[in-house]
């Protein structure tokens, strides 16, 4: 079995042992998919910055004040946050995309490994204005109804594939949000020509495209745009600076001054 897969083993088994969340009146939606569709001039692309504590592949990260790392984003030019929030392996939880979205301005998108539509309304009422999919572990039908769900409740998914099947599985299903994961979940093996392959081939049929993981320099992000990505998903190589928020506004060539 491969992590993936263990993760979402994981997932489904903690799904059921745990009770519905009771209903809450959430906060008024931020567009994130506006968001990632701004234009700035002087800027190559738009980034969803993202705030853990640690990963499978990086372990654990200098910066565990996510909210602190989260302002710096925003202060850097960041157009939305993506806040882990799995416990096991990424030391999340739901209690901090709560209070990241309380310190910033910008859309917050929940990146977790969901297996159910009940999770897609839970996202929704703790106040994510986006949920991450994962197409690579959801059959087509589930996948569907997630979208559909997402949709319902006024939020954005973005569906994550690693490969042009995948992709083109997540927009059958719905989704007009896609992002291209640079990152093989099976092998966590990082190769960003991956999404400057695909992308090319969904431009046309998808809303949004995204670029995700291993990006680090200008470069990468001018690249990125240049295949098509409106935007790009970027946390380790930030998450590894002294400073996360100047990192960002540095890539960017914006005079952000945050920490």
């Amino acid at each position: 079995m491969n992590l993936l897969a263990d993760i979402f083993a994981r997932k489904r088994r903690e799904l059921a042992a745990r009770p519905p969340q009771g209903s809450r009146i959430r906060p008024p939606t931020r567009d994130f998919t506006a968001a990632l569709l701004q234009r700035h001039p002087g800027r190559a692309v738009n980034v969803i910055a993202e705030v853990k504590r640690k990963s499978p592949s990086g372990g654990p990260f200098p910066h565990q004040d996510l909210v602190q790392v989260a302002r710096g984003y925003e202060a850097g030019g960041a157009s939305a946050i993506s806040v882990l929030t799995d416990d096991v392996d990424f030391g999340g939880s739901l209690a901090d995309l709560e209070q990241v979205r309380a310190a910033v301005s910008l859309p917050v998108l929940r990146k977790d490994f969901l297996v159910a539509p009940r999770e897609v309304e839970e996202s929704a009422a703790i106040g994510a204005d986006a949920v991450l999919l994962i197409a690579d572990a959801l059959e087509d039908g589930l996948m569907r109804e997630m979208v559909a769900t997402a949709k319902a409740c006024g939020v954005a998914a973005l569906v994550e594939a690693h490969t042009e099947a995948h992709a083109e599985r997540a927009l059958a299903a719905g989704a007009e949000l896609v992002g291209i994961n640079n990152r093989d979940l099976a092998t966590l093996r990082t190769d960003i020509a991956t999404a400057l392959r695909v992308m090319p081939k969904l431009r046309e049929r998808a809303r949004v495209l995204v670029s995700e993981s291993g990006l680090k320099t200008a470069a990468d992000f001018a690249a990125a745009r240049a295949a098509g990505a409106d935007a790009v998903l970027v946390g380790e190589s930030l998450l590894r600076d002294a400073e996360p928020g100047r990192a960002l506004a540095r890539l960017l060539g914006v005079g952000g001054t945050g920490a």
